[in-house]
């Protein structure tokens, strides 16, 4: 079968991943500038000595005429993208870390994951921008921020854009389309920031959490996270922006131009309403009706299902039906179109027709027409296929994943915890990510997180042998 696929369209590749390295040598100029008003001149001569080496290779690869880009070519375009990001985003943290720890840590934040393995008291006030920064650039997108700042127009872009983000255009074109994403993924930030900063929080904390709430990453300048704060208005802030941040924002727009009708009657809007709800009145009433657990409870849910990994208290204390039920909405994750990871909502409600589909098929007459419908809209053949196939992907490399931490000498709890916190992007730990870890298990890590950021397809596609014989 391998003999039959096309040799990949390298040239392709090459051009439109010299264009993402362009573009990094931008989205690094925000922490210079931070370094030089902090005057950590160390790393602002770190982060002005990337930009030189990137943009000057993006320059050297964009040579010749612009080539066309398969939906295959994208993918692995994609792939590399966060890979090549994650490896130069290790060499800011390498004054102050081991290479495969910094590695970690800017994996975790391209990804938008926030597992971390280092001490946090250590980093300058500019590595801890840089933490920050890199998850929102990652919750962004990196291939959206490139079609908003430098690709033009045309199939490429569109290929681009489909294999990040989908295939719904907003407006015109998808160029177009990318810089309205962009625009209210940044007015949510200003707003996030405006509501911390209100609650309590300082300007550099609150510009901080605001980067890695909206892009539902979870980094923390405080080693205690939300809870370093003791305010339960800073933590019902931040419950409201991470929720925020796990709805589609494509939605956004659309409730802006339709109505707020739109936004409060998706099915993916109301699937997160309810979830939330449930899961905290179950814990709720496990607690005997602690109120004084109520408000803690209902922050973790909705960092879980968010996937934002934001704490109050030590996950690794809580009782073992929270510690479950956390996994669980950390499977599911936010809606599609959002920067939340997990399998989304709206893969949910295909999963959860589909079965109730097999049952009717089961009781109706065979002449019977009976179609898989979600919110009215009836789902194809190929979109039910690549739905149940993610989502046995899914549960097979979590369970790889944890297989190994396991391995590592953990419980099968803790395995299962911490592969499904970076498969699907959240960042919550029960103790097991820490500088002791292996360096073999932090790469286990390390691969599940760069999967989960991109929904595993990409990273099949990129390491099929089809591409490289």
């Amino acid at each position: 079968m391998i003999r039959f696929i096309p040799s990949l369209d390298t040239h392709s590749v090459r051009y439109y991943f010299a264009a993402l390295l362009q573009l990094l040598a931008v989205v690094l100029a925000p922490p210079l500038l931070v370094s030089l008003l902090a005057r950590d001149f160390l790393y602002a001569a770190i982060f002005a000595a990337l930009i030189l080496l990137v943009f000057s290779l993006g320059f050297l690869g964009r040579r010749g005429p612009t080539p066309a880009l398969a939906l295959r070519e994208a993918l692995v375009v994609t792939a590399l993208a966060y890979l090549t990001f994650a490896l130069v985003g290790t060499v800011p943290f390498l004054p102050l870390a081991s290479f495969w720890d910094g590695f970690f840590e800017s994996m975790s934040g391209f990804t938008t994951t926030g597992l971390s393995v280092l001490e946090l008291s250590a980093l300058p006030s500019s590595l801890l921008f840089f933490r920050a920064y890199s998850q929102w650039v990652g919750g962004a997108g990196i291939i959206i921020l490139s079609l908003a700042v430098l690709i033009g127009p045309g199939r490429a872009a569109f290929r681009l854009y489909a294999s990040e983000f989908g295939e719904e255009h907003l407006v015109g074109n998808v160029v177009a389309t990318a810089r309205v994403v962009v625009a209210v993924y940044g007015i949510l930030t200003v707003l996030a920031f405006a509501a911390f900063v209100a609650a309590g929080m300082s300007a550099f904390d609150g510009l901080l959490h605001a980067l890695a709430t909206i892009s539902t990453g979870g980094f923390s300048p405080r080693a205690e996270s939300i809870g370093a704060y003791d305010s339960e208005l800073v933590a019902g802030a931040v419950t409201l922006f991470m929720l925020l941040g796990a709805v589609s924002f494509p939605l956004y727009y659309f409730a802006w131009r339709y109505g707020w009708r739109r936004f409060v009657g998706d099915i993916q809007v109301r699937y997160l309403v309810v979830l939330v709800g449930t899961a905290t009145l179950l814990l709720f009433a496990l607690a005997r009706g602690d109120l004084a657990a109520l408000s803690s409870t209902l922050f973790h849910l909705a960092s879980a299902i968010s996937t934002t990994g934001f704490t109050v208290s030590d996950p690794a204390a809580w009782p073992a039906a929270t510690t479950l039920l956390v996994i669980g909405l950390m499977v599911i994750g936010g809606s599609a179109g959002s920067t939340a990871g997990g399998i989304k909502l709206f893969r949910l409600a295909v999963l959860g027709r589909v079965a109730s589909w097999s049952v009717l098929r089961t009781l109706l007459p065979e002449e019977a027409t009976l179609s898989v419908k979600v919110d009215g809209e009836a789902v194809n053949d190929l979109e039910i296929r690549q739905t149940v196939s993610l989502f046995g992907i899914y549960l097979v490399t979590a369970f790889v994943s944890a297989l190994l931490l396991v391995m590592a000498g953990f419980s099968i709890q803790e395995g299962l915890f911490e592969s499904v916190s970076a498969l699907s992007t959240v960042g919550l730990s029960i103790g097991v990510t820490s500088p002791e870890l292996p360096v073999w298990a932090k790469l286990t890590l390390c691969l599940t997180m760069w999967a989960g950021r991109l929904e595993i397809l990409p990273i099949l596609v990129l390491l099929h042998p089809g591409n490289w014989r």
